[in-house]
């Protein structure tokens, strides 16, 4: 039986490992953008939130290209490093209570909206006192959008975080040490959520009642993750900290 404690520390726990497995040319023929970037962009099985990296974004300041930006919002125009702002705040998730009322994530949820572009996510299920693990993904197998804001850093670079919101009941059969998942934008939402003139009921409405989504869940071996995550930790460093030119 879990403490109240424990209970409290599992109901806090989010999306940390998101996937993009699309080849380029699929994902750009999915969306009809284009990278901004394109050659430094790789497919990537497990995309780590506790290891700096990258995630493929499109932004409200430039909605006709897709960048990239470093998981984990940080306040806008902020000068230290990543490990640093991480360490005393994991902003890799943001709620809609904390885009209410924190004020530069405020500021980001009104001015800097974007989508993230993954092919799915990863849930634990906790069970017989055992975590499964699953890979929550369209039915399709097609890359999909995640609601995001994002920041512009001192250094230029973007940083962004993944919104989340109550999980749906499918989700929730695969994910019950949360009560949280990221929140999937269909396409034909895509300009709304991009766009700066849109009412703010009309976004809080995309967070809090998302439409429905055909989604498929895949149980996953500790192996798979055993596999991925040592050979990323080589690869996610340096990846992060590629020189981008002027956006």
């Amino acid at each position: 039986m879990f403490s109240s404690y424990l209970y409290e520390i599992f109901t806090e726990l989010m999306i940390y490992k998101l996937s993009n497995e699309a080849e380029r040319d699929v994902i750009e023929k999915e969306f009809g953008i284009p990278f901004r970037y394109p050659n430094l962009f790789r497919p990537n099985p497990i995309i780590n939130g506790f290891h700096e990296t990258n995630l493929g974004v499109v932004t409200m300041e430039n909605q006709n290209e897709i960048t990239f930006a470093i998981w984990g919002l940080m306040p806008q125009d902020f000068k230290e490093d990543w490990h640093i702002f991480q360490d005393n705040a994991n902003t890799l998730n943001v709620q809609m209570v904390e885009l209410e009322s924190i004020a530069w994530m405020q500021e980001s949820f009104k001015k800097r909206r974007c989508l993230v572009i993954v092919t799915g996510f990863y849930t634990h299920l906790l069970e017989n006192g055992n975590t499964c693990s699953y890979y929550i993904h369209q039915a399709s197998n097609k890359p999909f959008y995640l609601a995001g804001t994002y920041n512009i850093l001192n250094d230029g670079f973007l940083c962004t975080a993944i919104t989340v919101s109550k999980t749906e009941p499918f989700v929730s059969s695969y994910h019950n040490i949360s009560h949280l998942a990221p929140v999937i934008v269909p396409k034909e939402h895509a300009a709304l959520w991009l766009n700066k003139n849109s009412n703010m009921d009309d976004l809080k409405e995309i967070i809090q009642n998302p439409k429905k989504t055909k989604l498929e869940a895949k149980r996953m071996s500790n192996e798979f993750f055993l596999k991925n995550l040592t050979s990323n930790t080589e690869v996610e460093p340096l990846f992060a900290h590629t020189q981008f030119p002027d956006h």
